[in-house]
């Protein structure tokens, strides 16, 4: 049985995830936070499904080891994957990608484009889940195998961040005059000013938003909602914590209390 106190369990192959904790944080604010991002392994999304099913229990069981009550899987490539994930974890998984699947279903959208990496577009989980409850959506799609990774390097001011994502969005609206467009990976909204300097015509959709409404949704029914005022935020990393506390810092993230590296 697990108790209020425990912390919330964020995971991402990297930074990225640390959108969703800055959701969390605004929608959850009294919620204890343990993040772990596997930046030694980034991109999941250049890996077979295999080895990101491995590399993603190895942060599951860190995290329940650190007793969450549930894991945010903040990651859109490993939320792929939620399915067979869910067997094999103690605690409840609540998927990105059905969180932001379901908002363009309830906001009955009938053209939407998707970027995302190369693994994420290819399962097609985004359209799979759309068009269960949307089936006339047409979604335009486009993978970037790069952006994430400049991303992660923790260096915004890059001209190869705008290039690229001026070089993925072009295809898609050479594809379909798409209005919306979801950042299908969370590495994404951290370049959000970047996307908006590139095509400010666009809105753009940040599944993360949708997530923390499901994890409260979810503590909410089940009770287990924290009461305290102000929770704490610790982050771990296979990677370099400079990374983290940088893009903590643009986030204006409260914490956190610590960053460290720790090995899988």
């Amino acid at each position: 049985m697990f108790q209020n106190d425990r912390p919330i369990g964020v995971l991402d192959s990297g930074v990225g995830g640390l959108t969703v904790v800055r959701q969390l944080q605004r929608l959850l604010p009294g919620e204890d936070i343990v993040y772990f991002g596997d930046s030694a392994n980034v991109p999941y999304g250049n890996r077979s499904e295999d080895e990101i099913f491995l590399l993603t229990m190895k942060m599951l069981r860190f995290l329940e080891q650190k007793q969450v009550k549930c894991v945010a899987v903040a990651c859109n490539t490993i939320s792929t994957l939620v399915e067979r994930l869910r067997p094999e974890c103690p605690f409840p998984l609540i998927s990105i990608v059905e969180a932001g699947a379901d908002f363009v279903a309830r906001e009955k959208l009938r053209r939407v484009g998707l970027i995302a990496t190369e693994f994420t577009v290819k399962t097609g989980a985004y359209d799979a889940r759309i068009h269960a409850q949307l089936p006339d959506c047409e979604i335009v799609a486009k993978g970037s195998p790069n952006l994430a990774a400049l991303i992660d390097k923790g260096d915004f001011n890059q001209s190869a961040i705008n290039e690229e994502i001026t070089e993925n969005v072009d295809v898609i609206l050479a594809k379909a005059p798409v209005e919306d467009l979801i950042l299908g990976c969370t590495h994404f909204p951290i370049v959000a000013e970047n996307f908006r300097a590139c095509f400010p015509r666009l809105r753009l959709i940040d599944p993360a938003e949708q997530q923390a409404d499901a994890v409260k949704n979810l503590l909410v029914y089940r009770k287990l909602s924290n009461p305290q005022t102000r929770g704490a935020l610790t982050i771990h990393t296979s990677g370099d914590p400079a990374v983290y506390e940088a893009v903590a810092k643009r986030l204006e993230l409260f914490g956190p209390e610590s960053c460290e590296v720790a090995s899988l």
